[in-house]
């Protein structure tokens, strides 16, 4: 396991882990052929660019050094762009296809993963 150095880099771990499990539960209602108020997935949404966000000022701001951070943003950006197109699905289409609700948490999930334990080399 490698744990950030700065606080800004744990404080983000701490947001999006939030971010992550507040999705796995509105993706969990979406799957079981439920719709959930478009109010929590933006909530789940601010969290999880919050916690972007404060990743890369632990990159700019506090001296982030560990290797695997990069990557990490790098996941985050494509995390929050498939937010973004599963939030202008539901608006046009009024629901959310099951695939890119997968592929936003597989993103998610391995954005989490490899800031908590690095990459596997």
């Amino acid at each position: 396991m490698q744990i950030p150095e700065t606080w800004l880099a744990i404080a983000s771990l701490v947001v999006l882990c939030g971010a992550v499990l507040g999705g796995a539960a509105t993706a969990f209602v979406r799957l079981a052929d439920k719709n959930t108020p478009v109010d929590i997935g933006l909530l789940h949404g601010r969290a999880g660019v919050f916690g972007a966000v404060l990743l890369v000022l632990s990159v700019v701001v506090g001296n982030e050094t560990a290797q695997s951070i990069k990557p990490v943003i790098g996941l985050l950006i494509l995390t929050v762009l498939a937010g973004v197109a599963l939030y202008f699905i539901i608006r046009r289409k009024g629901i959310l296809p099951r695939s890119v609700i997968l592929i936003h948490g597989a993103f998610a999930v391995s954005a989490v993963y490899t800031l908590l334990f690095g990459l596997p080399f």
